[in-house]
């Protein structure tokens, strides 16, 4: 910019002012050959009227002889001109001198027939001052300059803050609309990201649907080992027929999760009472042994997969009682511009380098929360199906203790 600004005041000085003050120079230079020739021409009694006429009109005086008494000031631009001016039309040199005192003044010595008359006049009989005009200049441009930045700036910026908007939501929302008037470039990125989100759910459906089969099938294999296991000989050894109990329960456990994997996705939006869906969770995890501590309101009205988000709380529960003492804090909030739930519980929690990897598939941290079972899909699964309905599951070390799961959405 600063550059730009030095170049448009370069451009405007050589184009505009310089000629302007230039030819103001060669005006004022005739100006005072005339007045000087007709001075000396009139008759000693004529010359007062037309200096007062001078005077009057053109803020123009004559004097005999230059005053001494007031000290020589340096150079001004214009007397410069003006020299230049006045010795084109006089044949020779004429100096310009510069006076100071209260009014600077520009005094100018003119030889006619022999006799030297001193033409002067002030500062404010010039037209225009160059360095004010360059200051405005300068200022004008700078401030023409911001504003069509700022302008330029405002159309590059709202359609980022669109794209920027669509990325981060989920890749159920619709996509936004760019401004018409902005630059094609920007609508070709919001194409491409169109089409990459299609892809991406193409290709996450795909993994779902191959996963949910598989799962699936495996269930009839399993099924036949349960039988073969219940038609084992009396006289099995204890410690293999329990271990064959115990690895078919796993498998189906892990079956099962499996499967809530592969349908995470396949949301069924309907309305329902999220306080209702609480109470009853809370119910099942009283019943399993837990203890539920919770301060709800009455009634909250919620759009979204009820199924879906039953098994992400029970998910979490699983964790609570598995982990975190079989106790659960749990807290409703709704601010301004988001909706949180935050189960809170009794364990060691986790360290804070490992928040966001026991969210991997088949990631456990047994040793960090003091336990051995689980088969690490199910923080998994819980977060898949907060993203599936446009939710927000983020882990937390408590501030008394404990971990929590808070579970938030915007409104």
């Amino acid at each position: 910019m600063s550059v730009l600004q030095i170049l448009t005041l370069v451009i405007v000085v050589l184009t505009v002012l310089y000629p302007l003050a230039e030819r103001s120079a060669e005006d004022l230079a005739g100006l005072i050959v005339i007045s000087a020739k007709t001075y000396t021409e009139l008759s000693p009694e004529k010359r007062p009227a037309f200096l007062e006429s001078l005077r009057a009109d053109n803020g123009v005086e004559i004097s005999a002889q230059l005053d001494r008494t007031i000290k020589h000031t340096h150079g001004h631009i214009y007397g410069w001109l003006l020299s230049q001016a006045l010795s084109k039309r006089l044949g020779k040199p004429v100096p310009v001198d510069v006076l100071g005192g209260a009014v600077r003044t520009f005094w100018v010595p003119v030889n006619i027939s022999g006799q030297t008359i001193w033409v002067h006049f002030d500062r404010g009989r010039l037209a225009s001052s160059l360095p004010i005009a360059m200051i405005f200049v300068l200022v004008f441009s700078t401030l023409a300059l911001v504003v069509l930045t700022m302008i330029l700036v405002r159309r590059v910026l709202k359609p980022l803050d669109v794209i920027s908007t669509a990325l981060q939501s989920s890749l159920k929302a619709p996509l936004p609309s760019l401004p018409p008037s902005g630059a094609y470039e920007f609508q070709n990125i919001l194409d491409i990201f169109a089409e990459l989100r299609t892809r991406l759910q193409a290709m996450i459906n795909h993994q779902s649907l191959l996963l949910t089969g598989i799962s699936h099938d495996l269930r009839s294999p399993l099924a036949r080992l349960r039988m073969a296991w219940e038609l084992l000989p009396e006289n099995t050894p204890r410690h293999l027929h329990d271990g064959m109990l115990q690895d078919i329960e796993r498998m189906d456990a892990l079956l099962a999760q499996s499967l809530d994997l592969g349908r995470g996705m396949a949301a069924k939006v309907a309305d329902f009472d999220l306080m209702v869906l609480l109470q009853e969770v809370g119910a099942d995890f009283e019943r399993a042994g837990g203890r539920w501590h919770a301060q709800l309101p009455r009634r909250y009205a919620f759009r979204g997969d009820r199924e879906a988000l039953r098994r992400l709380l029970s998910n979490l529960l699983d964790n609570a009682i598995r982990y975190g003492g079989g106790e659960v804090r749990v807290e409703f909030r709704k601010m301004a511009n988001q909706v949180l739930i935050r189960l809170c519980d009794a364990g060691p929690g986790i360290p804070e380098i490992e928040m966001e990897k026991v969210f991997e598939l088949f990631i456990r941290l047994d040793d960090a929360r003091g336990h051995g079972e689980g088969s690490g899909l199910g923080l998994a699964i819980a977060r898949q199906l907060a993203e599936a309905q446009g939710m927000r599951l983020r882990l937390m070390n408590g501030a008394g203790g404990g971990l929590c799961a808070e579970l938030s959405w915007p409104v």
